[in-house]
């Protein structure tokens, strides 16, 4: 198990910098300012690697040096180093998006990648409905609502609109909603709860979030894929709207939540 500086390490790491780099950075943080055997005592770097290391730092903004006998070390703020690197990387991956938008790249293909666990599975359904401009189209269960709920509301207060196929029988008061019963899903208890979702027409997810079984979500911007799961969606709110009309008569004909029917296709 890593403790917590060996975690700090790691992210680190990811941003690009060395372990010395981490390593001398933090310990500037915890004392300065410092000399550079002080800097060699308290990071474990060797002391013939600590003037190469600092002048690095100093180089890209991140620590800088007074004084010559000894020279003293003194690193930037958390809080600046990491609005700097924030920076740094929307400048990076907006130049890399012009690049790569403006060559003569082809895609052909659109993917469908699997989703790991009911827990990725939200988080990246949450990310991408963060990123609706025109319509979420979403069937959820009551028991997950309360996941989504926060950015279903912010995407409509900017202007998205929401249809939501809610299987569950308390609406919430955004979005448009239809219930969908839940009365003989018993299946559902094995696969987990459903999750399907579109949105801009763009991109959908759409799966069983786990329950006896594992979770087996897929995602993807596959253009035919995401119509049928928008299709499908739709379609189950014009059963709603029938039902919400006819249901008596509905039930009578095909059992409650068209038992019947579902018996002859299961």
């Amino acid at each position: 198990m890593k403790s917590d500086i060996e975690e700090t390490l790691s992210y680190f790491k990811e941003m690009g910098f060395t372990e010395y780099e981490a390593k001398v950075y933090l310990s500037l943080l915890a004392e300065h300012p410092a000399s550079a055997y002080t800097i060699s005592q308290n990071s474990g770097v060797p002391h013939s690697r600590v003037y190469d290391v600092t002048r690095r730092l100093i180089k890209q903004g991140l620590a800088a040096s007074s004084g010559t006998k000894p020279e003293l070390f003194s690193p930037l703020s958390p809080g600046e180093l990491i609005e700097k690197l924030r920076r740094e990387y929307e400048v990076f991956t907006d130049e890399l998006e012009k690049r790569l938008t403006s060559g003569n790249f082809i895609s052909d293909f659109d993917p469908v990648w699997n989703l790991p666990n009911r827990s990725k599975a939200i988080e990246l359904a949450k990310d991408l409905i963060g990123r609706a401009k025109s319509t979420i189209y979403i069937g959820i269960w009551q028991e997950e609502l309360g996941a989504f709920e926060r950015v279903l509301r912010k995407a409509e207060k900017q202007g998205v609109k929401v249809y939501m196929l809610l299987y569950g029988e308390e609406k919430p008061s955004f979005g448009e909603v239809y219930l969908h019963e839940t009365e003989n899903m018993d299946s559902y208890s094995e696969l987990g709860h459903t999750l399907d979702c579109t949105v801009d027409s763009t991109w959908c997810i759409t799966g069983t979030l786990g329950g006896q079984l594992p979770c087996q979500i897929v995602w993807t911007k596959n253009r035919g894929l995401v119509q049928s799961i928008q299709s499908y969606i739709s379609h189950d709110f014009y059963l709603a709207e029938l039902h919400h009309h006819f249901g008596d008569q509905i039930d009578r004909l095909f059992g409650k939540n068209l038992t019947r029917l579902r018996k002859k296709f299961s």
